[in-house]
């Protein structure tokens, strides 16, 4: 077994940190340990990234085809074993990973690829980081400035990064940090680990519920033949533009029974639109439907729409148990491919185009609310059960204002690139997941 480089950085000053170090790595043959010293700069997180690049610059050897770069407050779980650590490492580079994280402090965007290893989008924690020889030029050439940190620069060179679960890796709490003065606080880096090995596992657990627990039936054309969706569409009715919009964006689609529900005004926008949807709600149980779709004035159809592509998702999605999805959302920090084209996410924001399953109607009224309720907030927080489409079929349009959301009066075109990011970082998790899972 080949032994593997490894460079901890440590400050000259930092004695404890250096003996805490070596004793870490004390006994662990499979490690060429060199303790590195780190470039001292007035902000500390620009100092780390000159010493990674110095590094890889300067110190590494071109024979090996992988290295490990940490920090000198890393230090070995209960869950290390050195079998872990090269056959996680083989199963990283068989994906043609970038880096391979040994344990992280927080992370966005994830989704499991075996027992042990892990994609994530975004993250931090460099305490223990598994480079490979693909990424070390694009690290040594990265522009770097003030405001950038170590797992922020990883993070923007590479869509693949990859985490070992459960961590075998967390920072030992010195009481300070040279890099992040936010880990100044004693406890914050144990709490942050302890967190997100927590998230990891509920996100896991989600993930092997949609895969394993209760598989996708075939659905058929002919299973939605002559289906109609219930729809209520709401506007205010002196918003005559967005109701000439909106009733033209339907016109036409004959999968659609459309009404109108004139919106509840109050002085807290986001209050009568939450207070709209109870009533719609309301309606819908006095109709008996089935599953409905909520649509606010600003919603657009995008060019992925089809009848076809909703009506399957929402007859899948019922077999799998969901409450209501999302036809196209603003946002979400986690999202879970249960098919090609549908997620699990957490949070949705954004309800321009929900659709609603009958099992959830009475948990919408039952809801406790007041005047600070946010629709795309409240919504997901009250069930596991939510989906997001992809690609998406519904947008917002921008009509320059908003009588819910008074941010988008102050930034122009807020609305379209929020939308524009969270389609692109579902675009990359439907790559990992036809890379990778399917």
């Amino acid at each position: 077994m080949n032994k593997i480089q490894t460079y901890i950085i440590n400050l000259k000053e930092r004695e404890d940190r250096n003996i805490h170090a070596r004793k870490e790595f004390s006994n662990r043959e499979e490690f060429s340990l060199t303790i590195v010293e780190g470039i001292r700069h007035e902000n500390g997180a620009l100092g780390l990234i000159l010493t990674i690049q110095k590094i890889l610059s300067t110190m590494v050897t071109e024979a090996a085809p992988y290295i490990i770069i940490g920090e000198d407050d890393h230090q070995f779980t209960e869950h290390y074993s050195k079998e872990l650590l090269f056959e996680t490492i083989i199963a990283a580079e068989n994906k043609d990973a970038d880096m391979l994280l040994c344990g992280i402090s927080a992370f966005k965007g994830f989704i499991p690829i075996d027992s042990r290893l892990n994609w994530v989008k975004d993250f931090t924690g460099t305490q223990f980081v598994v480079l490979f020889r693909k990424c070390f030029q694009l690290i040594i050439n990265a522009k770097v400035n003030i405001g950038l940190t170590a797992d922020g620069l990883y993070t923007i060179l590479s869509n693949d990064k990859y985490f070992i679960y459960p961590f075998i890796s967390t920072q030992k709490e010195f009481g300070y940090s040279d890099a992040t003065n936010e880990n100044n606080e004693i406890g914050r880096i144990t709490e942050l680990f302890e967190k997100s090995a927590t998230t990891a596992s509920l996100l896991t657990k989600v993930y092997s519920y949609y895969r394993e627990a209760i598989p996708t039936q075939p659905i058929q054309t002919s299973d939605y033949e002559g289906m109609v969706l219930p729809t209520y569409i709401i506007n205010l009715p002196e918003r005559v533009e967005r109701r000439i919009h909106i009733l033209g964006q339907f016109d036409g689609r004959k999968e659609f029974d459309y009404k109108l529900i004139k919106a509840v005004k109050h002085s807290v926008g986001a209050y009568g639109l939450w207070q709209t949807i109870r009533k719609i709600i309301h309606l819908a149980i006095e109709n008996d439907d089935e599953v409905i779709l909520i649509c606010e004035d600003d919603h657009e159809f995008s060019a992925d729409y089809s009848r076809d592509f909703l009506f399957k998702n929402i007859l899948e999605a019922h077999l799998q148990g969901a409450d209501y999805i999302s036809g196209g959302s603003g946002g979400f920090d986690y999202a879970l491919p249960i098919t090609e084209n549908r997620f699990w996410v957490n949070p949705c924001y954004s309800t321009q185009f929900i659709i609603i399953y009958k099992k959830f109607f009475q948990q919408i009224l039952d809801e406790p609310y007041d005047e600070t309720v946010i629709a795309d907030i409240l919504l997901p927080s009250m069930t596991s059960n939510k989906m997001l489409l992809y690609p998406f079929i519904s947008f917002q349009k921008d009509f320059g204002y908003s009588d819910v959301t008074p941010l988008h009066h102050e930034y122009k075109g807020l609305i379209t690139r929020i939308f524009s990011n969270s389609e692109k970082a579902l675009a990359l998790h439907q790559d990992i997941y036809i890379r990778h899972c399917k």
